[in-house]
């Protein structure tokens, strides 16, 4: 089934750090929204999400994307996750990691609005997550 996606292969007990980084991102997120640093805020969001998929899958399955298709993460957890609200929760990434790319390398700044979107995102994606793991 990951045959088509370009992993990376991590022991189960790794998941605890990309959690610790997942909760990091979160709390620069929070405290970037406060300060209405809002790219600051939108690029903690996505990598809030990336971090916190990547310790569900290492968690269940011992991998994680490492594709530099950022939407292949996506499509891997919905491969792997054989859940009846994983397409669902999926939506939640992919809104994430749809902008990753005009957040860290555009010229354009992100509006409060957009940065709060995307905060909203990360906080569902992560409590889900949380709700996933022990």
């Amino acid at each position: 089934m990951t045959g088509k996606f370009k992993i990376g292969k991590s022991s189960k007990e790794d998941y605890k750090k990309f959690l610790k980084k997942a909760d990091e991102f979160y709390e620069m997120m929070q405290q970037s929204l406060m300060k209405e640093k809002w790219n600051a805020a939108g690029l903690n969001a996505i990598h809030t999400g990336i971090s916190a998929n990547d310790a569900l899958l290492t968690f269940h399955f011992g991998l994680r994307s490492i594709s530099p298709k950022h939407d292949d993460a996506v499509k891997l957890l919905i491969s792997m996750m054989e859940r009846d609200d994983v397409e669902i929760k999926a939506k939640h990434l992919r809104q994430l990691i749809s902008v990753k790319d005009l957040v860290e390398y555009d010229g354009r700044l992100l509006s409060r609005s957009k940065a709060e979107s995307l905060a909203k995102h990360a906080e569902r994606f992560l409590d889900w997550i949380r709700s996933l793991l022990p």
